[in-house]
């Protein structure tokens, strides 16, 4: 049986691309330094496509090279079991939050529009906020968006590369580029909202481009990565965060259509960066960061939901987020609520649904010296 392979890093980059999108929900004015990390966060929601990209297309074409064809029902199975079990329980959440609030009687906001429920539990949730120009008026509804274009991306990348050759993957990554940038002219030409998988396709392709490359060329692309000096490999890590951070400040021509392909290609010298199994540039799996970055999937659907909950209560207490003593207690609260939520629910909602997860067989290998040609597997 074909042995999956761990990346070291991928799950602290999970927890600081999550903390970018948390710390822009956090409604905190009092510390003007704040809003240096605040701004942009939607660029931990690219970070998180560019890392899906390299992922499924290297689980994918890995299973390819190795047994001639891809385990369609197998793979749709393990996706399942990864993200559906929290996304229903949170969606349902999400519905009863308004009764639960009205309950307590903390108000109800009326910004945005009504959730639908066939839309919300069929992942067209993103497609809703297109159409109506607008977001759903309860939490979590607004981040799941993202979690639909990855699902949407989940069967189509499964399609596509159960159809092609290995050889013509370079040819479906420089059309999903084409079409990623013609797709956010027409969606800015329409003044429609970039949600879907068409406007963000070109994120997966940056990111399969090394998982593509690890995969063809093996050993020898991982031994090129490895050679690369230490100080060039830092000084891109650092160019990428430093971007990062000022993007929100800096403008320039063309800015709205040129930066997602300079957010594309700097996450994917970022990863490029660090696969190597020995590699300088690396954090370990014992950090506390990399602890965390196990628990993103359930810190990412919670945030909001306690966010959001925690400022009417915070409001109705008579705490103010001008003091900058209380906005620190309140964004520390926030943080910490939702990591023990998130400890919890993957221990008894997330994990048993992951070990029915492992259980699926994979990929049978026609050639176990193919399984680590260019590694050999780490610990999964």
């Amino acid at each position: 049986m074909q042995q999956r392979r761990h990346f070291h890093s991928f799950d602290a980059l999970r927890f600081f691309a999550f903390l970018k999108v948390f710390l822009l929900h956090i409604p905190v004015m009092a510390f003007p330094v704040f809003n240096l990390f605040r701004e942009g966060g939607g660029t931990g929601v690219v970070f998180f496509f560019v890392l899906s990209g390299f992922l499924i297309t290297y689980i994918l074409l890995e299973e390819k090279k190795a047994s001639g064809t891809i385990g369609r029902q197998r793979f749709f199975l393990r996706r399942a079991l990864r993200i559906w079990p929290l996304y229903f329980l949170v969606v349902g959440l999400a519905f009863l939050s308004s009764i639960v609030v009205g309950h307590l009687g903390l108000g109800h906001s009326n910004a945005g529009y009504e959730p639908n429920w066939f839309m919300s539990f069929t992942f067209l949730e993103n497609y809703r906020m297109i159409a109506t120009g607008s977001h759903p008026n309860v939490s979590p509804l607004g981040v799941t968006w993202s979690l639909c274009v990855e699902e949407h991306f989940y069967l189509a990348w499964l399609f596509l590369l159960y159809s092609i050759s290995l050889k013509r993957i370079p040819f479906l990554l420089m059309g999903c580029l084409l079409t990623g940038i013609a797709a956010r002219f027409v969606f800015a030409w329409q003044d429609w909202p970039t949600v879907d998988l068409l406007t963000n396709i070109d994120y997966f392709a940056f990111g399969a481009m090394p998982a593509y490359a690890l995969v063809r060329y093996g050993r020898d692309f991982e031994r090129k990565l490895s050679i690369v000096p230490l100080p060039l490999k830092l000084f891109v890590v650092c160019l990428v965060l430093a971007y990062v951070l000022a993007s929100p400040f800096v403008n320039y021509p063309g800015k709205l259509h040129l930066e997602p392909v300079v957010f594309g290609l700097g996450f994917c010298l970022l990863i490029m960066s660090i696969i190597p199994s020995k590699n300088s540039v690396r954090i370990g799996d014992g950090n506390l960061f990399s602890r965390l970055g196990k628990y993103t999937y359930g810190l990412y659907l919670y945030h909001t939901l306690v966010i959001n909950l925690l400022l009417r209560l915070w409001s109705k207490a008579g705490f103010s987020l001008e003091d900058p003593v209380t906005a620190g207690a309140f964004t520390l609260l926030c943080f910490a609520i939702t990591t023990g939520i998130s400890l919890i629910s993957y221990r008894f909602i997330e994990l048993p649904f992951l070990r029915w997860k492992e259980r699926l067989p994979m990929a049978r290998n026609k050639d176990r010296e193919e399984l680590t040609a260019f590694a050999a597997p780490d610990r999964s």
